[in-house]
């Protein structure tokens, strides 16, 4: 039976920068890939941002392959014939690229290839089916009959992680799950560039809530990559199905809304893709770890508020082969020892991260999915309402706009303290009226 000091199971972004940073402290080893290449069994686009990645590989924009640059970013609110979006172009990130889009099969092939280069041993089409124990503690991976022993078990593979489950280190929360589709569609260079008001190279990120995802508590995304655009659904697993909603049918109303439309006329499709994705922080920090077994990436829960996971996932991954190196130096590889793998997060941002995305997490399960509907609507309402405002000279007050805007968040108030901090609002809006119309007097 074969023996290597850490194996890293799953070859994505997080497994290939936690194999290569194993490998630049001196450590024997193995990278465990289920696809017959990287990046094989997630196809589909995404957006990349390279923070951490360049801290691994400075040049890396030289060779990786990247579609284009993120630097026209923005937010969108739709209903079913309106849309709202509030836009930034960056021309810093233009000249300074932080953000692209790229294909994970593609990207993920090339950062598997960089950490061979460090001198990982890269196994593919390796299906991991169990984990091996001894004395409470992982010594091991178990891949159909063969066995291979390790050290430390690192888990990167994924949300469905056989490691994080078999180790005892996981189970599944179905509240904090969310389904994702995704179609990639063709479009010509020039034409991507003329309808997003793109420049040559430049990428365009919007991400939004609304139509038609509200009554589900769902988000979209829509980003363009060279000579394709990408448009994404989200929607919490158990809101679709207690309505009994079919996410793919959802896309099709998507696409058809007016502004999306216009994106995607005459485009061709590529692919599509459905995914399981889940919330962040949906673990503890302690149990991250366990005697011989890290979890890191998106088995451990490493999203964020807005379920970005690449840069997350690679810094744990950096910071579980520190855990490792560390191990390594007091000889032993229990809890106790890689119980330094929180210390190590915790030099980072990540911890912070994690709190966010789980107190949003909480946030969206308990309160925001129910309401969501209802705010679009207000937040149309008012920004309508605030719009007409400047052109109503008829009444000299016309839009008491302090209420409005407590309209939209009044649903999220708890029913106890609701009436009271109405009144207040009420209080301060005709206070802040009366003092404006003392001061016109004054000035005008």
């Amino acid at each position: 039976m074969d023996r290597v000091e850490c194996v890293v199971v799953g070859a994505g972004p997080t497994g290939s920068a936690c194999a290569i940073g194993l490998a630049r402290k001196g450590i024997e080893t193995v990278l465990v890939e289920r696809g017959s290449q990287a990046g094989e069994k997630n196809v589909a686009s995404f957006v990349l941002f390279a923070n951490v990645l360049k801290t691994i590989i400075p040049g890396f924009a030289d060779e990786a392959p990247l579609e284009r640059i993120g630097s026209d970013t923005g937010f969108l609110c739709l209903r079913k014939d309106d849309m709202m979006e509030f836009r930034a172009k960056a021309g810093v990130y233009y000249e300074n690229p932080m953000i692209y889009t790229a294909y994970r099969s593609r990207f993920d092939r090339w950062f598997a290839s960089k950490a061979e280069e460090e001198g990982v041993e890269v196994v593919r089409g390796m299906l991991v089916t169990d984990v091996l124990t001894e004395g409470g503690r992982v010594v091991g991976i178990k891949v159909g009959e063969d066995e291979l022993l390790a050290d430390v078990v690192v888990a990167a593979d994924g949300i469905h992680s056989i490691v994080a489950r078999q180790s005892g280190l996981y189970e599944d929360d179905t509240s904090r799950y969310m389904l994702g589709v995704k179609e990639v569609l063709d479009l010509p260079p020039d034409v991507i560039e003329d309808r997003f008001g793109l420049r040559p190279g430049e990428a365009a990120v919007k991400d939004g809530w609304g139509y038609p995802m509200s009554d589900v508590g769902g988000l979209f995304t829509i980003y363009t990559n060279n000579d394709s655009v990408s448009i994404c659904l989200f929607a919490p697993v158990d809101a679709l199905k207690a309505k009994g909603v079919s996410l793919r049918d959802r896309l099709e109303d998507f696409k058809a809304h007016p502004y999306v439309s216009s994106l995607i006329k005459e485009s061709r499709l590529r692919e599509y893709e459905a995914h399981i994705l889940a919330d962040g922080g949906r673990i503890k920090t302690d149990r991250l770890y366990s005697g011989g077994v890290l979890l890191c990436g998106e088995a451990g829960g490493f999203n964020s508020t807005m379920w970005i996971g690449v840069p997350s996932g690679m810094l744990s991954g950096l910071k579980a082969a520190d855990a490792v190196a560390a191990a390594k130096r007091l000889g032993r590889y229990d809890a106790d020892a890689l119980s330094c793998y929180v210390d190590y997060l915790y030099e980072t941002g990540l911890p912070r991260m994690l709190y966010n995305a789980r107190t949003f997490s909480d946030f969206m399960v308990k309160s925001a999915r129910r309401h969501m509907e209802t705010f679009t609507d207000n937040l149309f309402d008012f920004m309508t309402e605030s719009i007409l405002e400047e052109v109503n000279f008829f009444e000299p007050e016309p839009y008491p706009s302090l209420e409005k805007a407590y309209g939209m968040f009044s649903d999220y108030v708890p029913r106890w303290l609701e009436p009271p901090l109405r009144l207040l609002v009420r209080g301060v809006s005709k206070l802040g009226s009366w003092y404006k119309k003392r001061k016109i007097r004054r000035t005008v």
